[in-house]
């Protein structure tokens, strides 16, 4: 844990509440640790602490944009964003228990190359609603990492998978 992190969050509790010093601050952050034999980290104990105090402490994300050209086969739950370059027909498919299946695919691009998605049953929708278009910039959201038949990797979208437009082409 990050000093700066508990700092941060015992400086955020003190400018909150100034009813509180840092010494009694710190005394509460000790006391929660305690209460669960000393499993939490510093900085867990603050939030905790700081939630019970009515303080709102708001976690910064971890951004770590991927790139296309850093996706692999055999990676999963990926976020890739990037611009719809086209947009494939819907195409049905009977699975091995003879039930039907349908499948539609992308071809999305970034700066550092481009990949094809593939969306699986009710994902479909998306593309046959109309929904999806291309030079539309979308953000795809626990997707996993296969090899396609070209060699290339490609992601896939299934049922924990999200596809969202986070940005419409300029007209």
């Amino acid at each position: 844990m990050s000093k700066t992190s508990l700092e941060e969050i015992v400086n955020r509790i003190m400018s909150s509440r100034s009813d509180l010093n840092r010494k009694k601050i710190l005394e509460l952050i000790e006391q929660k640790k305690k209460g669960t034999g000393d499993f939490l980290t510093d900085e867990t104990a603050a939030r905790i602490a700081a939630s019970e105090l009515g303080v709102e402490i708001v976690k910064k994300p971890l951004r770590l944009k991927i790139q296309i050209r850093d996706l692999v086969s055999g990676l999963n739950d990926v976020t890739v964003a990037g611009q719809v370059k086209a947009v494939y027909p819907t195409k049905t498919f009977k699975r091995r228990d003879w039930t039907e299946g349908k499948l539609a695919s992308l071809v999305v691009s970034d700066e550092s190359g481009t990949l094809r998605a593939v969306l699986w049953d009710e994902k479909v929708e998306l593309v046959e609603g109309g929904k999806i278009q291309r030079g539309q910039t979308v953000r795809i959201s626990h997707g996993y990492v296969r090899e396609g038949l070209d060699g290339k990797p490609e992601v896939h979208l299934g049922q924990r998978g999200n596809l969202k437009v986070i940005e419409q082409p300029e007209k």
